[in-house]
């Protein structure tokens, strides 16, 4: 079967569920990371060896409520507490990766919850999970740009490569996405996510909330995805 190798999800829709169930927003988020644990889970049994998901939009942190963005830390405490403490995890030997601004953003106990969780996992190479944080891709091309200035004051002979770029974004150590899942029902990209690493990518559209994907969803989205022809300009 062509599985793809890296997969990346937009969760959409953990705050429209809670309001469609007239639940506080706090449920759709608690909901959503449910949810993200059986597509993990899934992700590791149908051989995704790398799988992106994005946590939370720079913007989720400077235009949101302050007490849902206290919620998201708090979230984000528990749950990397979690995967550092999950045998799952050491088992398949996953390493974990947060990209973005969150070290910019976050809290202190939030920070340390992740850095333990990247700590406790950079020596391994079977499965690459990988949690985009205070992240937008604009934000991310833009500080690749600058990166790439200050080395060609340093060299001006550099040369402008597509390598060159990949070296200087965030996502420098992981493939491209070959499957880009965005739930939710409304079929569109976002804040520039991953424009770099979507060139060639296979979009996927679901019209459930990010509460109720599951990892029989993604079973189907792979199974398009191996129906689907690639020509890549071909």
């Amino acid at each position: 079967m062509n599985k793809p190798r890296h997969i990346a999800i937009i969760p959409d829709g953990n705050r429209r569920w809670a309001i469609k169930n007239r639940l506080p927003v706090s449920m759709g988020h608690k909901k959503g990371v449910d949810a993200f644990r059986e597509v993990m889970e899934t992700s590791y049994d149908i051989g995704i060896t790398c799988l992106s998901f994005w946590g939370a939009s720079l913007a989720n942190f400077t235009k949101r409520p302050k007490r849902e963005v206290r919620l998201l830390e708090a979230l984000y405490e528990e749950n990397f507490k979690k995967l550092v403490e999950d045998e799952d995890i050491h088992k398949k030997q996953v390493r974990v990766r947060v990209l973005g601004e969150w070290e910019t953003v976050l809290g202190d106990r939030a920070r340390q919850a992740i850095r333990l969780a990247i700590d406790s996992t950079k020596q391994y190479s079977c499965f690459s999970l990988n949690f985009l944080i205070a992240y937008d891709g604009t934000t991310e091309m833009v500080i690749a740009i600058e990166n790439i200035i200050r080395k060609a004051h340093l060299n001006p002979e550099i040369k402008i490569t597509p390598e060159l770029i990949k070296e200087n974004l965030y996502t420098r150590d992981i493939p491209p996405v070959d499957l880009l899942i965005r739930t939710g029902g409304e079929p569109h990209l976002s804040a520039g996510f991953m424009m770099w690493d979507i060139a060639d990518v296979q979009l996927y559209f679901s019209d459930k909330y990010w509460p109720e994907f599951g990892g029989d969803d993604l079973k189907k989205a792979v199974n398009e995805y191996h129906n689907r022809g690639r020509r890549f300009g071909r």
